[in-house]
């Protein structure tokens, strides 16, 4: 195990998993959101984010912060990458009303293909991040943790 991948389960207080299912990925999900929390002070202040590995790991691992999405989800997908799992960067529009027009691209999540299957993972969305995956598939209601 790489001393990355030691760092960040000893932040999740999780033991390491060395293979890619969905059940891992759902527990993976699940011990980020509750061991890393969601933190914007960086972006409010306004302070440089930094987005290499480097800098990501030192931030949410080492000084123990939180970070937003791209930190959050950059992390993950580190992580994920390197246990073996194939994943991959997108961007999303965050739409809470009904806005006249589109809004950017400004949401970093992620796609995961696991078990022949593809999932969204999704831990840096503030007080409504998803608690679990969700697998993308149209017009079917899926659980998480938290209902």
């Amino acid at each position: 195990m790489t001393s990355f991948l030691h760092a960040y389960f000893t932040r999740l207080h999780c033991q390491p998993l060395g293979v890619p299912t969905v059940e891992a990925l759902r527990t993976l999900h699940l011990a980020h959101n509750c061991a890393i929390p969601f933190e914007n002070l960086d972006v409010l202040l306004p302070r440089e984010i930094q987005l290499d590995e480097t800098a990501l790991e030192e931030k949410l691992l080492y000084a123990r912060r939180g970070g937003y999405c791209f930190e959050l989800n950059g992390l993950f997908e580190r992580a994920l990458r390197d246990i073996g799992f194939n994943v991959r960067s997108l961007l999303g529009r965050v739409i809470l009303s009904h806005p006249a027009s589109l809004p950017p691209r400004t949401h970093r999540l992620l796609l995961v293909d696991v078990e022949d299957e593809q999932w969204i993972a999704d831990v840096g969305f503030g007080g409504q991040t998803l608690t679990a995956p969700l697998r993308l598939q149209a017009e079917i209601a899926q659980q998480t943790p938290h209902g």
